[in-house]
C-alpha cells in the first residue's frame, strides 16, 4: 500500500493505546519525523525491551521472520499498523533499548530516536524513500540552526 491511499496517524495517539510502560520502549522509524512535522507517519514502528517484546509475543501479536537480506536479525512482531522489535541495524552495528535511549530524545513523555540518529540509520538503509526523507530531515535541522 502506498502512502497516498494510507492514513497518516497520531503517533502519541498510538502510543496512548498500547499500554507500555514508558521506560521499556523507544519510538523508531518515522515517529520523530511525524511529531516534528517534518512529514507524517503511516506506522509506528518500537524498539521495546526483551521483557515486552516476550510479553507481547504470548498475547496477540503475529510473529514475524527476520527478512532483511544480507543481514542477521531477530523475528519482530506485528499488530496492525505497529510493529515491534527488540533491535534494529545500521550498518555494522546492532542497537537495543538501552543503546537507543543513549542519543534519544524524550517528547510528552514519550522517548524517540533522535532525528541524527534516524538519518545515520536510512543512510545505512539506502532506498530511495529513506534519501527523500533524509532531504526532509536535514531541511528541517539547518532551518533550526539559523
Amino acid at each position: 500500500m502506498s502512502q497516498e491511499t494510507e492514513k497518516a496517524i497520531n503517533i502519541f495517539k498510538e502510543v496512548k493505546k498500547l499500554n507500555f510502560p514508558t521506560d521499556c520502549f523507544i519510538v523508531v522509524g518515522s515517529g520523530i519525523m511525524a511529531v516534528k512535522n517534518i512529514r507524517e507517519a503511516y506506522d509506528l514502528d518500537i524498539v521495546v525491551s526483551e521483557e515486552l517484546f516476550e510479553k507481547c509475543k504470548n498475547k496477540d501479536w503475529e510473529l514475524k521472520p527476520w527478512t532483511r537480506v544480507g543481514t542477521i536479525g531477530k523475528p519482530w512482531l506485528k499488530k496492525g499498523i505497529t510493529e515491534l522489535m527488540v533491535e534494529i541495524i545500521s550498518g555494522d552495528e546492532i542497537l537495543n533499548l538501552k543503546a537507543l535511549k543513549k542519543e534519544g530524545e524524550e517528547i510528552n513523555g514519550i522517548w524517540f530516536l533522535s532525528l541524527k540518529q534516524l538519518i545515520k540509520f536510512k543512510k545505512a538503509y539506502g532506498r530511495s524513500k529513506d534519501f527523500d526523507d533524509i532531504a526532509l530531515m536535514e531541511k528541517y535541522l539547518n532551518s533550526k540552526i539559523i
